[in-house]
C-alpha cells in the first residue's frame, strides 16, 4: 500500500512541481502577456496546454516506474486522481478561461499519463521497465 501510494503520488507531485516551473518560465518570457490574472492569448494558452501535456507524461512514467506491480493500474490511479482535481479546477475557473482550454487539459490529461506510462514499460533493450 506504501509503494502505491509513493507511485501515484509521486507522480501527482511531479505533474505539479513541472507546471508551476513551466507557469514561472512562461511568466518571466511573456511578462505583459501572461501570469497574474492577465487574460492570455490563445496561442499562450496552446503552449502552457502543451506544456502540461509533457508535465503529465512524465507523472505518468515516474507513477509506472515506482509501482511496485501492476505499473498500468498505477498509471489509471494518477488519471483518477488527476481528473478529479482537473474537473474541480475547471469548475472553479469558468468564465477565466476558456472552455477550449479547460476541456483540452481534461481530454489531453489520460492520454499523456498513459503515453508516459508506455514509456517506461517498452522492453528493457530501450531502457524502459517490463510490464
Amino acid at each position: 500500500m506504501g509503494r502505491t501510494l509513493l507511485a501515484v503520488l509521486g507522480g501527482w507531485f511531479l505533474i505539479q512541481a513541472l507546471v508551476l516551473a513551466a507557469d514561472a518560465l512562461l511568466t518571466r518570457l511573456f511578462p505583459g502577456q501572461y501570469g497574474n490574472g492577465l487574460p492570455s492569448p490563445a496561442w499562450l494558452l496552446g503552449l502552457r496546454l502543451a506544456a502540461s501535456f509533457l508535465a503529465a507524461m512524465a507523472g505518468g512514467w515516474l507513477a509506472a516506474r515506482l509501482a511496485p506491480e501492476r505499473p498500468w493500474r498505477h498509471a489509471l490511479y494518477l488519471i483518477v486522481l488527476g481528473e478529479t482535481m482537473g474537473i474541480l479546477m475547471a469548475g472553479s475557473s469558468l468564465g477565466q478561461l476558456p472552455v477550449w482550454y479547460l476541456g483540452g487539459m481534461l481530454l489531453l490529461y489520460p492520454v499523456a499519463v498513459l503515453g508516459g506510462a508506455a514509456l517506461c514499460l517498452m522492453p528493457a533493450r530501450r531502457g524502459g521497465r517490463r510490464a
